[in-house]
């Protein structure tokens, strides 16, 4: 095995650089909070062991960033960049224990500077955390396979209790290293059982928790999960062009070049045609893809649900490339330089309103845009009350729009409410600030165009008004449409 102590300090070097670029992108970044980043922000503030769509992990990261720095935009996603270094410090680790140190140099570059990395860097999501748990999980891994001990079986354990803490796709982990323990000697002799058992109950007791928060609501995110996965039947029973176009998104997410390398490395790999742990890195690859890709086809995937595969995929890709430096290796660098040069530039036209009006590029930012504007008609409508009455409540039929003004402040000015299309909640506004039953007169905001017959179900009385519209810039609004009701039951028939 190599050794070269510069490698390190080169990769340091890169990490630092990154990290200082992106968290002043943050500072200087005039973009607003998603509705699903503010869902997770006002989940901090009500900390628990689960929420009815994802496990607890994304709060308690926003809690302690938010904590330390308060509630600006950049506190909230300020744990991005940062834990994105810190995985990719540890992958480093990973690829250089495994092979050596410039395999580990190479693959820290392909995971921080692929497309995917960049945009994650700028939010705040769940993926974050589940990466660098995924990442600690791999080391573990491979630690406990060259030798058995105590503390890398707390550390496999720990790792994927936390990382199914952050999302349940953490779970994709365990056919790979279910399959691994089939067919490798020494994997079998890393969780033999002691070690084994000091995995697993850590795991389990780590994820306790949220099992029983699950418990008693009902399994509502286990529930959410599934429905969000979609595999109920349909008309066909196989959707190619959905997976089609899971695949030529991945081209996006890890790079194009980077994925048609990773893919040589796979077949390299499962051929032998790469060193000894190659072909079963492989596996923690292929598990999340192949799982993925099942569901694109019966169903539908989004381009993140296989996220975690780049991070055994970045280790992978960076080895074929030392391994083979004449058949792959300028390949390799020429597609993260391309990439990364594009997603720079792109990142800094983003950081430019007026100049991502000009790009065209309106249209990816316009749900982080306005949401002070947008929350001060709001509330001079409220004020006003309606015909000489006060308004008892605003009721909202959209998630994330509930959840950017309640970030942006509406919500400590009036009873902000979710007005519930289903019977039983969706979702944790639903679940958290349903619209109880009352005379009126309330203020609905209403996004969706298709439910009007139904909210006239709802009230005995209901009266239209001049739409909300917002200029969002580059061409784009915010409409919203208002009404007034009066005499509202929630239903309880619509499933």
């Amino acid at each position: 095995m190599t050794h070269s102590p510069s490698y390190q300090k080169w990769t340091m070097w890169l990490i630092l650089a990154l990290l200082v670029f992106r968290v002043l992108a943050l500072f200087i970044s005039p973009l607003g909070l998603h509705g699903d980043e503010a869902q997770y922000w006002a989940w901090s503030k009500d900390l628990d062991w689960g929420y009815f769509t994802k496990p607890p992990l994304i709060a308690w990261v926003i809690w302690t960033t938010t904590t330390l720095f308060g509630d600006a935009e950049w506190a909230v996603r300020l744990s991005s960049p940062l834990l994105h270094s810190l995985t990719a410090f540890v992958i480093f680790r990973t690829a250089k224990f495994a092979f050596n140190a410039k395999t580990g140099f190479w693959a820290a570059v392909i995971y921080l500077l692929m497309p995917a990395l960049w945009l994650s860097s700028a939010i705040v999501s769940t993926d974050v955390s589940l990466l660098l748990c995924w990442a600690t999980a791999l080391n573990a891994w491979l630690h406990l396979r060259a030798k058995a001990t105590k503390l890398r079986a707390l550390q496999l354990g720990a790792a994927i209790g936390f990382g199914l803490l952050a999302k349940y796709a953490m779970l994709f982990f365990l056919p790979a290293l279910g399959l691994a323990w089939i067919l490798d000697k020494h994997t079998r002799q890393g969780l033999k059982a002691v070690q084994g058992f000091i995995f697993a109950a850590t795991a389990f007791l780590i994820f306790l928790p949220n099992i029983i928060w699950n418990f008693r609501h009902d399994f509502a995110t286990v529930s959410h999960t599934a429905d969000n996965a979609n595999l109920s039947a349909k008309e066909l029973p196989f959707h190619p062009l959905e997976l089609f176009q899971f695949w030529t998104e991945q081209l996006g997410v890890f790079g194009p070049v980077t994925f048609i390398l990773l893919g040589i490395g796979l077949i390299y790999a499962l051929k032998g045609r790469l060193d000894t742990p190659a072909i079963w890195i492989s596996f923690f690859v292929l598990s999340p893809l192949i799982i993925i890709s099942t569901e694109a086809l019966l169903s539908r995937a989004n381009a993140n649900w296989a996220v975690t595969a780049y991070v055994a995929g970045s280790i992978l890709t960076a080895h074929l490339g030392v391994r083979y430096a004449s058949q792959f290796f300028k390949w390799a660098k020429g597609g993260v330089l391309i990439q990364s040069a594009i997603c720079f530039v792109l990142g800094l036209i983003i950081l430019s309103p007026a100049k991502t009006d000009s790009f065209g590029l309106s249209n990816s930012v316009k749900r982080l845009r306005q949401w002070p504007e947008t929350t001060k008609v709001i509330k001079d409508i409220y004020d006003e009350g309606h015909i000489g009455l006060k308004y008892q409540s605003l009721a909202i039929d959209k998630r994330i729009i509930f959840y950017n003004l309640t970030y942006y402040g509406l919500a400590e000015q009036l009873p902000l409410k979710m007005w519930m299309y289903k019977a039983a909640p969706s979702n944790q506004a639903e679940l958290s600030h349903p619209l109880a039953a009352q005379a009126g007169p309330v203020l609905i905001l209403n996004y969706h165009e298709n439910y009007e017959d139904e909210l006239r179900a709802d009230f005995q009385r209901l009266e239209r008004h001049a739409d909300i519209d917002i200029d969002l810039g580059g061409g784009k609004r915010r409409k919203l449409r208002v009404w007034t009701g009066y005499g509202y039951t929630p239903t309880t028939t619509r499933k």
